[in-house]
């Protein structure tokens, strides 16, 4: 579903165990799992922040910030 990216501070991004969850492991090893809303949607998103190249961290950071990635 998610994109292949780099990235200099993610080093993946997958669906979560449970529904309208997302893993995110950043490079060094340490995941965190959030919620969201619309998993299409951000999934939608993040692929065109790949295919645009931009940072993909900054998304992810970016999301965490408006609450479209929620801690879980």
């Amino acid at each position: 579903m998610f994109p292949t990216f780099t990235s200099t501070a993610i080093e993946s991004i997958k669906e979560g165990a449970k529904a309208d969850t997302v893993e995110v492991t950043f490079n060094g090893g340490r995941s965190y799992t959030y919620g969201l809303t619309d998993l299409n949607a951000f999934a939608t998103q993040l692929s065109q922040v790949v295919t645009s190249n931009e940072s993909v961290g900054r998304f992810v950071n970016n999301s965490i910030k408006t609450g479209t990635l929620t801690a879980v």
